[in-house]
């Protein structure tokens, strides 16, 4: 299995379980590498937007974009 074929087929699982947990109305449970896993990605954003000055100058600035909604949801509950 290719590095992709993992990534697409994480993304699909985890976009299934909050699919399934929503229309449940309960909360989608990960563990605690993943959750430690995803804070990982959204501090290493945070240190290229901080370097860069901001998300339009980040290397990746969809990238940069996107933890920042994600930081935004987790943080103030807003919607992306």
């Amino acid at each position: 299995m290719t590095e992709a074929e993992q990534l697409l087929i994480a993304a699909a699982d985890l976009n299934q379980q909050a699919e399934s947990a929503e229309t449940a109305g309960r909360a989608v449970e990960i563990t605690a590498p993943v959750a430690r896993h995803l804070a990982f990605l959204l501090e290493t954003h945070g240190r290229q937007i901080a370097r860069a000055g901001g998300i339009r100058n980040a290397p990746s600035e969809a990238a940069a974009e996107y933890a920042h909604d994600i930081a935004r949801i987790y943080l103030f509950g807003e919607t992306a």
